[in-house]
């Protein structure tokens, strides 16, 4: 009895353990769209420093204020433009041995208009922000490139899987089972210095070189075989 026990244990796990194994032709698939991006997300921070929490707020405020009535003279939607932090610390200096208060605050820009970068950035520096923290370059169709990118994922897992079988001597049945991943790999741009980019906007030099992004798919398919 104990011996057909463990003959049934050994079949049933068998039987698992084939069930687990994939039939058919297993492939991944790659598919990349290249795209000159048409907008750009920029990042800028204001840093005030005062004697007193009501000086250095109000000093904050000014600033972010006259930020916020330029990018609107700009043309700039406001439902593009959103606060990302606002951050207020009591410093003690050790060297003078007087506490300081300190207000920092970070603002997000969508520019759909990548031209229209140096000028806004060149206004906003001569506003009185400290500097840019972040450049991202986007498209406002990302979501049409991912579906190209995805179809030629799946085209190119369907040649692989035609080469495997034709190797193979059988043909390629239909789809069993389909996961797909995607990302895109943004192009970014070295920042520069605050007074860099003051000194560049003065003389009417191009601060920003906004090459391609990649929007990439990756599939991974198992065919049926059929003989």
């Amino acid at each position: 009895m104990k011996k057909l026990f463990v003959a049934l244990t050994l079949l049933f796990a068998t039987i698992a353990v084939a069930q687990e194994q994939p039939s058919g032709i297993s492939v991944n698939g790659e598919g990349i769209v290249k795209v000159v991006p048409d907008e750009v997300l920029i990042q800028v921070n204001v840093n005030e420093e005062a004697k007193t929490a009501k000086e250095v707020k109000a000093s904050t405020d000014k600033v972010i204020d006259a930020v916020l009535k330029y990018l609107k003279n700009e043309g700039i939607d406001k439902k593009n433009i959103q606060t990302e932090y606002i951050r207020l610390a009591k410093n003690y200096k050790y060297d003078t041995k007087t506490y300081v208060f300190q207000a920092n605050q970070s603002i997000s820009i969508l520019l759909t208009d990548v031209s229209e970068y140096d000028k806004i950035t060149q206004g906003l520096l001569e506003l009185g922000i400290n500097g840019i923290n972040s450049v991202q370059f986007q498209s406002s169709e990302k979501e049409k490139y991912e579906a190209q990118a995805r179809l030629k994922a799946i085209k190119d897992a369907k040649e692989k899987a035609g080469e495997y079988a034709e190797a193979l001597g059988v043909k390629v049945g239909a789809p069993l089972f389909v996961s797909e991943s995607s990302n895109t790999n943004y192009p970014q741009p070295q920042l520069m210095r605050t007074m860099d980019m003051k000194e560049s906007s003065a003389t009417g030099n191009q601060t920003l070189a906004v090459g391609e992004m990649e929007v990439k798919a990756q599939v991974h398919v198992n065919f049926a075989i059929i003989q």
